[in-house]
């Protein structure tokens, strides 16, 4: 437990008893740099609430810059504390003493009254050519990039010497599988949990006097075996 980081939790207002009890529990488990990584049943146990009252709480903490969050693959999420930054969201009310607003008191005209009416000065103008609204695009996958970090994280494994069309097409398909995917951090953690595995890096014994089997960059990128890997399935 971080007492500075408690120091600092504990005076902050604005925010529902449940917030505060799961904020005051990630606050007992934080260092002294704000960083904690409990599991929100454990969360839940010590603040005898249910998880999805955590994950609300957590969700708002965030929102209100007092909480940052880090999924991590196959391990707890990671919370970072920042009790300085935090910015309770605001109800805005009008004082008691506020004279009320200004009323239009603008007379209706006589029934036989003439009427003015404006017409436009011109057109509105076409739109240009196959102009439409502007789309966020998507962040362009990296391939050669991530190639790159599987060689010098995973030395051990047979190195990737081509970037072959179909290796690309198999690369960004799990790079546009999610928001979360679109970040070479997030591929440096993956590298990272393959060679944290002793199956996957072949130390293991094969069957029947056979060699280990060891796991190579193709067969890392495909949809079922990514999907193992991320859940951290080889890592138990």
């Amino acid at each position: 437990m971080s007492t500075i980081i408690m120091s600092l939790c504990w005076p902050l207002q604005g925010m529902s008893g449940p917030q505060k009890a799961v904020l005051i529990s990630l606050a007992d488990n934080a260092n002294d740099e704000g960083v904690c990584w409990p599991s929100v049943a454990r969360i839940a146990e010590r603040t005898c609430l249910a998880e999805r009252t955590v994950q609300g709480a957590i969700k708002w903490l965030g929102q209100a810059s007092i909480l940052s969050v880090r999924e991590r693959m196959g391990r707890s999420t990671m919370y970072t504390l920042t009790p300085a930054a935090y910015a309770p969201p605001q109800d805005t009310h009008p004082a008691a003493d506020a004279p009320p607003p200004p009323q239009l008191t603008t007379e209706t005209p006589a029934a036989d009254a003439p009427r003015t009416v404006i017409e436009p000065s011109s057109e509105p103008s076409p739109p240009v050519g196959d102009e439409s609204p502007s789309k966020v695009s998507k962040p362009k996958c990296p391939s050669q990039a991530i190639v790159d970090l599987f060689n010098k994280t995973l030395p051990g494994l047979p190195q990737v010497a081509m970037l072959t069309k179909d290796r690309i097409t198999k690369i960004s398909a799990r790079w546009n599988d999610s928001t979360v995917h679109q970040d070479l951090g997030f591929w440096a953690e993956f590298f990272e949990l393959v060679g944290s595995s002793p199956f996957l890096m072949g130390e293991g014994e094969g069957r029947d006097g056979t060699k280990p089997f060891r796991a190579t960059f193709d067969w890392l990128i495909k949809p079922s075996n990514f999907v193992k890997v991320v859940e951290g399935n080889y890592n138990a």
